[in-house]
């Protein structure tokens, strides 16, 4: 089994030899407040850690990620109201997206995993992956990571209950999870106590109102989010994804 390399601690010799048989993996997040307690970078970090820990049966190359997302909407990463949460059009994305795995694939690579941690990504990312799958006839696999999660695990990680995925932004997954990653980026004493809620559907309204989401900017809470709990996710996720590598770009 292989562990994966990273592109950018790789010589263009290295990455050359490794190109007609490996996996390119890349992660995309956003900047994003994710509440007091947490940095800007969640929405990366995470992904990022999980390609880490993949075990396949080719080898995998983690190529430089994309920070920057889709815009932040209220009901699932607290807005634009948040100082710090900066954002791109949806098509600059796309474009992105569609120019970086297509000069990849200029270069020879047919293989791709993208790993998603920012909800509003997704179809931007997914429009960029059939283009270039179309053009270039590489194959591109598109996985958000909390999709990944079964309910079994999350009742035996979470028995006080899981509140669902549509208020989980900065709570107790996204919060666990950064413990096992970066602990050092975790200020669990400035997690506020507050009362979550659960999701209650509502129209998109422009400009955006003020007041959608709690001051904090946490939808839900972020109090029972333990270190364990985050391993206990990641290898999971981890395990799932390759999965899905073996299934999907391997065999």
């Amino acid at each position: 089994m292989y562990s994966p390399m990273k592109m950018t601690e790789m010589s263009w010799q290295q990455f050359r030899d490794a190109l007609p048989d490996c996996i390119v993996a890349i992660a995309v997040g956003s900047v994003e407040q994710h509440g007091p307690h947490m940095p800007l970078s969640v929405d990366l970090d995470i992904p990022y850690g999980l390609l880490g820990m993949l075990k396949t049966t080719v080898p995998v190359v983690i190529a430089p990620p994309v920070y920057y997302a889709g815009a932040s909407q209220p009901a699932t990463g607290g807005g634009s109201h948040f100082p710090g949460t900066t954002s791109i059009k949806g098509y600059t994305l796309t474009q992105l997206m569609q120019d970086v795995l297509s000069d990849l694939a200029r270069q020879g690579c047919r293989r791709f995993l993208v790993v998603n941690g920012h909800f509003e990504n997704t179809a931007f990312i997914n429009e960029a992956a059939k283009e270039v799958a179309l053009s270039s006839g590489a194959k591109v696999v598109v996985a958000n990571w909390w999709e990944l999660v079964s309910s079994s695990v999350l009742d035996e990680l979470f028995p006080g209950g899981f509140p669902g995925w549509e208020v989980e932004h900065a709570s107790l997954t996204e919060t666990s999870l950064m413990l096992y990653f970066r602990p050092e980026a975790v200020h669990q004493e400035l997690v506020p106590v507050q009362a979550g809620k659960k999701h209650e559907p509502r129209p998109y309204v422009f400009p955006e109102p003020a007041g959608l989401v709690p001051s904090s900017g946490i939808l839900f809470s972020a109090e029972g989010a333990t270190k364990q709990a985050g391993e206990g996710l990641a290898k999971h996720i981890a395990e799932a994804l390759s999965e899905i590598v073996e299934d999907h770009l391997i065999s």
